[in-house]
């Protein structure tokens, strides 16, 4: 394989790997709109979440290995 053509293959993996981690930080910002984390029905605040549970999903937005879908859980 020529020097041009691998930087071509190069260069189309990283565009995939970047529109994964987009496609995967929107999943993120859907999950932090939803209830969950909104104000409460008691008034309490609903807008904690644990360190574990964000270095989840950074560990999912970073690599491209782990297909399954985020429902919050770790």
């Amino acid at each position: 394989m020529n020097y041009i053509t691998k930087l071509q293959q190069d260069r189309g993996e990283v565009t995939e790997r970047l529109l994964a981690m987009k496609d995967r930080i929107q999943e993120l910002r859907v999950h932090l709109s939803g209830s969950k984390f909104g104000p409460q029905a008691d008034g309490t605040r609903g807008d904690w979440m644990s360190t574990a549970d964000i270095q989840n999903w950074l560990r999912y937005i970073e690599d491209p290995t782990i297909e399954e879908e985020r429902d919050g859980k770790a």
